[in-house]
């Protein structure tokens, strides 16, 4: 029966694919990942409308088929009311629309869907769309194998010490899991679809490699997706190579995740940005002289929702002078609108340094991480890390 791969391994990031990353203005951004956060009960509440810095007064600091199972309260999870502490980390900020992103694609989506999983966060909702037990923020894979149809005198099955349909399949899941994932990915960037099923007849031949490709038929709204799909299977190469020719079906399986794509960063802005003159590590400090404000904002929340947890990616817009002409929430749905309203009021209240003397736009990343991380649980398939794909030949 067809599993859905899960999120753990997905998001796995090797520390070589780290060291890839895009360079704004001469300063090497942190591409390193906070550490992952496991799957919590959470609530996404309606974001908080955007905040312009003349209304600060006014306001008041309000006192991401298989996932880890929610962590139950026998570890001693904290209770409503008890103080805790913030657990709060602010990320280095970056152009609006231009968000770092590791450079090799199979990294940058295992990196994406870590993302989307913080963006969406959790609280103690059940309601909530993170605390369902169905819940899965990446994309869905399943890649099923079986031989052409068999037409009669067709010569016997592959001996066991050959390359047997078990192993296809074996390696087809594993080797062709981050390319079909990025074929659909692509497109639903491009053109939102409800996913589904691809069949391609292909043929293996006695090297091990792919020597034909065709589409039987697609259930995908893109056709570029599926035209992707029968490439990326023409690249694949199978081992050990078969004495004869095999000649199978392959049924490509692709769904969203529920958690929304982070949008890909704008190539056209990054290239048109002044080099040298914003500095992310000079606004983090400017960021950090609030650190403590911050964290009482978020502790209160967590007073009341102890597994409140998420990333708060707020876009900062700046006047001429350094100033805040608005603060609002972007990229992330954080679950707590008092919390996300509390720090808006902060950033706004402080000067930045000024960016060429214009105005200018940038995004300042905020990280509450759970006070309690779910045990994983991992299912009867991984999903490849995309670093160390698995050349696990299978088993008969």
């Amino acid at each position: 029966m067809p599993t859905f791969l899960p999120f753990p391994r997905a998001v796995k990031a090797p520390t070589a694919g780290l060291a890839v990353c895009a360079l704004i203005f001469g300063s090497a951004a942190n591409c390193a990942p906070a550490s992952t956060a496991q799957a919590i009960p959470s609530a996404a509440s309606a974001p908080a409308p955007p905040l312009a810095a003349g209304g600060a007064a006014a306001l008041t600091s309000a006192s991401a088929a298989n996932t880890a199972a929610p962590p139950s309260n026998a570890g001693g999870a904290p209770q409503l009311g008890a103080q805790l502490p913030s657990f709060l980390s602010v990320d280095l900020p970056y152009p609006v629309d231009a968000r770092p992103r590791a450079a090799d694609p199979a990294q940058a989506a295992a990196d994406d869907e870590e993302l989307a999983r913080w963006n969406v966060g959790g609280s103690s909702d059940p309601n909530a769309i993170s605390s369902q037990a169905s819940y899965h923020p990446g994309t869905r894979v399943v890649v099923d194998t079986r031989p052409a149809k068999r037409r009669s005198g067709a010569p016997p099955l592959p001996p066991a010490k050959d390359l047997t349909y078990q192993r296809v399949q074996a390696q087809a899941r594993s080797r062709g899991y981050w390319p079909f994932r990025l074929c659909f990915e692509r497109g639903q960037r491009e053109k939102k679809g409800s996913g589904g099923e691809t069949r391609v007849a292909f043929t293996i031949g006695t090297r091990g490699k792919v020597s034909a490709a065709r589409l039987i038929d697609s259930k995908l709204g893109n056709a570029d997706s599926a035209a992707c799909l029968v490439r990326e299977l023409l690249k694949l190469e199978f081992t050990p190579a078969p004495a004869k020719k095999l000649r199978m079906v392959a049924a490509i399986q692709v769904y969203p995740g529920d958690a929304e794509l982070p949008a890909v960063p704008d190539g056209a802005v990054v290239a048109t940005l002044p080099s040298g003159e914003f500095d992310p590590e000079a606004v983090r400090a400017r960021v950090l002289l609030k650190q403590a404000e911050l964290e009482a904002c978020f502790d209160e929340a967590r007073r009341l929702d102890p597994a409140l947890w998420g990333r708060l990616a707020l876009s900062v817009i700046l006047e001429i002078d350094g100033s805040v002409h608005r603060v609002s929430e972007v990229e992330s749905h954080f679950p707590n609108a008092s919390a996300t309203r509390c720090a808006q009021v902060l950033l706004s209240s402080l000067v930045y340094p000024s960016v060429n003397g214009k105005p200018f736009s940038f995004v300042v990343p905020l990280r509450l991480t759970p006070v309690v991380a779910a045990e994983k649980k991992t299912g009867p398939e991984e999903t490849p890390s995309p670093s160390d794909v698995r050349a696990d030949a299978g088993s008969d």
